[in-house]
């Protein structure tokens, strides 16, 4: 019976920790459905409006680090709290904007509350299910949903109401997350085998992983950045195109749910295997990458775009795992913090270096150009398995 309660306590927790995760991409990014009515009330300037999107990501992604410290210090089910009610009233202070430089205040904070989540909800998913692999694929698979479906629905109520009221149901959704997150435990009581992983990742090793998180950052952002645009471009232009382009990036994005998903059971395994299917897979990234580029805005090029979100979704599990497996339950926090801080902080650089391309050969080659920065990815994983060599077993997590 005892037995039982527990492993309900255990799906609760997960439940709420997996709901959070959609959550923080789903907030930062009703910004960018609603540009247009933003413009047209403020007459605000795309630069300035890509200004502020710019800040409110950098903060979303820099903020992580200090998260992480945070969260070893706190734990992280406190800061899961802090991040559910932050984000609740900056949606509010959002709807309630009377002018842009307000906006960009409260979105500017809203993206500094996000980055309170990764760390702490990834430290807790790892701590509580330690070497589950379902549970991380599961975890990276609602941030799928919420970073597809967000834009959707913030677009369809600024569309029919307003602005304001897509940042009104978005507040409403943060003080139900509050309400969902409550139910995981204050205690920091973990299972006895999260304090040691059997097989662990040597110092060099999580240097390489952690240098990996930039050039990952990089891909993923540049590759959501520019995926509706290039799909709008299949079959015309115009502002039909533009909507069509959003709702097949939506299904393009909704790939990576099951990507995810089966990337979490690829992640069940020891750390070479680890390495090695990180490698391979971004192998194909770039080789799928490439081949968008060749094929333009076609149909194949669709079904390739597609094939690359599969892939890189499919790495983000492996990553996940390889870094929790190389740092002990008291650092974890902090290992989150740094990779993700890497990861976001540089990938905020995709939109800048993919529009120069963009601008110079087409909004196909950003995908070539893309594939290309994965090699980066393909060799790391390579490296991660030559450090790790035949005597990984039995290596003492990175402190």
């Amino acid at each position: 019976m005892a037995r039982r309660v527990a492993g309900e306590g255990r799906r609760v927790r997960l439940g709420a920790i997996y709901s959070a995760h959609g959550a923080s991409h789903g907030f930062v990014l009703v910004l960018p459905a609603v540009l247009v009515s933003l413009r047209t009330e403020f007459g605000a300037s795309f630069t300035t409006l890509g200004t502020v999107a710019t800040v409110s990501t950098m903060l979303y992604g820099l903020g992580a680090l200090p998260a992480g410290l945070l969260a070893d210090r706190l734990g992280a089910p406190v800061l899961l709290r802090v991040f559910a009610a932050l984000s609740a009233v900056c949606c509010v202070l959002a709807a309630v904007a009377p002018g842009i430089w307000w906006l960009a205040a409260a979105l500017a904070l809203l993206g500094a509350a996000g980055a309170l989540y990764h760390p702490s909800g990834l430290a807790e998913v790892t701590l509580n299910a330690p070497g589950g692999g379902r549970e991380i694929g599961i975890h990276g698979g609602f941030g799928n949903g919420g970073t597809a479906l967000a834009p959707l629905v913030a677009g369809a109520v600024a569309a029919a109401w307003t602005w304001r009221a897509s940042y009104a149901l978005a507040a409403a959704a943060a003080a139900l997350l509050l309400v969902l997150v409550r139910q995981v435990p204050l205690d920091r009581r973990l299972p006895p085998q999260a304090e040691a992983a059997p097989v662990a990742v040597g110092r060099g090793a999580l240097a390489v992983v952690m240098f990996l998180a930039a050039a990952e950052g990089f891909v993923f952002q540049g590759f959501v950045t520019f995926l509706p645009a290039f799909l709008a471009e299949v079959g015309g232009a115009g502002q039909a195109a533009a909507a069509k382009g959003g709702v097949l990036a939506a299904v393009v994005l909704l790939l990576g749910v099951p990507g995810q998903v089966l990337g979490g059971r690829l992640a069940e395994a020891g750390p070479a295997a680890l390495a090695l299917r990180y490698a391979c897979l971004y192998g194909g990234a770039v080789l799928a990458g490439l081949a968008v580029s060749a094929a333009g805005a076609t149909a194949l090029g669709v079904a390739l775009a597609g094939l690359f979100s599969l892939l890189i979704f499919l790495g983000q599990p492996i990553t996940n795992q390889l870094v929790a497996r190389s740092t002990r339950a008291g650092r974890r926090g902090a290992a989150y913090g740094t990779y993700f801080s890497l990861s976001f902080g540089v990938g905020a650089l995709a939109g800048a270096a993919g529009g120069v391309v963009a601008d110079r050969s087409g909004l196909a080659a950003v995908f070539g150009f893309l594939g290309l920065v994965a090699v980066v990815n393909t060799l790391g994983g390579l490296a991660v398995r030559a450090l790790l060599g035949s005597g990984s077993t039995g290596q003492v997590p990175a402190a």
